[in-house]
């Protein structure tokens, strides 16, 4: 009897330990929204643990500028700024893992920003006339790699932005590692990136006119530095060869 009486109590344990659980788990709250002008905000990111919202909050009185937020439970909403020079939008759209890289689009163009360097800049693809805007779509677990849509006189374009390439085109930058399938092919937004930041998604028009999802894949960046480390070594080497052999 005792043992059965234990089987049932620990059963009973169990089952209450994990109703509680779940009931635990439920739970709503809004956000609220930065102070100045209309009640007004959105979010369009979080990070992997759910501890970080970013988004977009209408925040100056009077004029109903929309600026890029990012929320915690202990902070709040606290409102990310502007860029330099164009202080009436921005509006964030993605965030790293751990909640401290936000990425979005401002009235100047694309932005990163992080809590030691502010809403940064990520230029333009530098075609002839100059991209006339830029938006960020999506960040990599750690924030390294930027992804999202240019636009020039070309047209638009998705891109690809790392702290030591800065920002490049997506197709131009497969077809220069030997991606050759893309003929006719428009790619002109990347609108994802995996965590590792080496698989790229978006959006593009296929060699028949018609808009078609794409997916692309990007070495690791260590490729890329022993590659270059590579290079600068067999270039070095070339010339003591060449000695040796003179003589």
């Amino acid at each position: 009897m005792n043992r059965k009486f234990a089987a049932f109590f620990l059963s009973w344990a169990i089952c209450l330990s994990a109703s509680t659980a779940r009931a635990a788990s439920f739970s709503f709250q809004g956000l609220g929204d930065l102070p100045g002008g209309s009640f007004a905000s959105s979010a369009s990111g979080v990070s992997a643990d759910g501890l970080v919202v970013v988004g977009t909050s209408i925040s100056s009185s009077g004029f109903n500028e929309h600026e890029a937020f990012r929320w915690t439970s202990g902070g709040g909403m606290v409102g990310l700024g502007y860029l330099s020079g164009f202080d009436f939008y921005s509006g964030a759209v993605g965030v790293s893992a751990d909640g401290s890289v936000v990425v979005g689009a401002g009235g100047g163009g694309a932005f990163r920003w992080t809590s030691g360097g502010g809403m940064v800049y990520l230029g333009n693809l530098g075609h002839p006339g100059g991209a006339t805007s830029s938006s960020a779509s999506g960040v990599s677990a750690d924030g390294s790699v930027v992804v999202g849509r240019a636009t020039s006189t070309a047209g638009d374009e998705a891109f690809l932005w790392t702290s030591g390439g800065g920002m490049v085109s997506v197709r131009d930058f497969l077809v220069n590692h030997g991606v050759s399938n893309l003929t006719d092919w428009t790619l002109a937004e990347a609108t994802g990136v995996s965590a590792d930041g080496r698989t790229i998604v978006g959006t593009g028009t296929n060699p028949d006119g018609n808009s078609e999802a794409w997916i692309a894949t990007v070495p690791e960046p260590a490729t890329f530095t022993l590659g270059v480390i590579g290079l600068a070594c067999a270039c070095l080497i070339a010339p003591r060869r060449t000695n040796r052999q003179r003589v």
